[in-house]
């Protein structure tokens, strides 16, 4: 699996890349079809409010892609609202794919 991160803001711990990478790979243990992985984290510069911090992650699953996204104070916040919201989506599919067909 390929996970790309993307960082415009510039000021991202590797601590962070490095857990949010972490948590991804977790995720591939609950579906293994995750080919890749894309991660932005950004600052919106047009707020100046505390919840300024983005983290958009999308997941290429082979031929479907989840995308979620959030805003909060810091980064770190906002990876794992993003993750946890990725991993709920991924354990709801695959129930709904074990689901006996009538």
């Amino acid at each position: 699996m390929k996970i790309e991160f993307q960082t415009p803001y510039g000021k991202v711990p590797e601590k962070l890349v490095s857990e949010i990478r972490n948590e991804i790979i977790e995720l591939t243990h609950i579906n293994k079809n995750i080919s890749r992985a894309e991660v932005l984290l950004k600052e919106d510069e047009a707020i100046i409010s505390a919840e300024n911090k983005i983290c958009e992650i999308r997941l290429s699953l082979y031929g479907h892609d989840l995308f979620a996204h959030a805003r909060t104070e810091n980064f770190k916040n906002s990876s794992k609202e993003v993750i946890k919201d990725l991993k709920k989506r991924l354990m709801q599919r695959e129930k709904k794919q074990k689901e006996p067909i009538v």
